[in-house]
C-alpha cells in the first residue's frame, strides 16, 4: 500500500461522516458513488498510519460491496485502528488513487487538536 501522505497532496478528495453500526458496517453509498464503485465489487483492506485503507481488487476470495452500498469493516482491522461500534468515522474518497480511507475518531481528534495548537503557536496575525 502506498504511503498516504503522498497520496493526498493533490487531486480530488470526497468526504462523508458516518457511524459504525452494530455489525461493524458503515453506510458508504456517498463515498462509494464518488469512487464509482458498485455493488459486488471485490475490495481489500489494509492499515496505514492507523487508518483503514480500502481498495478495489480482482481477487475472488475477498470482501465484496453489498447491494446496500455499505462497507463491512472486519473486526481485526477495526481493532488495529482502534475503531469501535457506535463511533463516527470520516470516509475519505481519494478519487485519483481509487481508494477509500477510513479515519477513526481518535485520529480525527489528534488532527483537529494539532491544527488548533498550530494556530495558537502562530498567534493572531492581526497583532503586531
Amino acid at each position: 500500500m502506498a504511503e498516504l501522505g503522498a497520496l493526498v497532496k493533490g487531486g480530488s478528495v470526497g468526504f462523508s461522516l458516518v457511524r459504525i453500526d452494530e455489525t461493524g458496517t458503515v453506510a458508504a453509498k456517498v463515498a462509494l458513488s464518488q469512487l464509482d464503485w458498485c455493488a459486488g465489487q471485490s475490495i481489500r483492506f489494509d492499515v496505514s498510519a492507523g487508518l483503514l485503507v480500502v481498495g478495489r481488487t480482482s481477487e475472488r476470495m475477498t470482501a465484496r460491496i453489498p447491494s446496500k452500498m455499505g462497507v463491512a469493516l472486519p473486526s481485526r482491522f477495526r481493532s488495529r485502528c482502534r475503531m469501535r461500534v457506535g463511533e463516527q468515522v470520516l470516509l475519505a474518497s481519494l478519487l485519483e488513487h481509487d481508494l477509500l480511507v477510513v479515519y477513526p475518531q481518535h485520529v480525527l481528534h489528534a488532527m483537529v487538536t494539532g491544527f488548533h495548537a498550530s494556530l495558537l503557536d502562530r498567534g493572531d496575525p492581526r497583532e503586531g
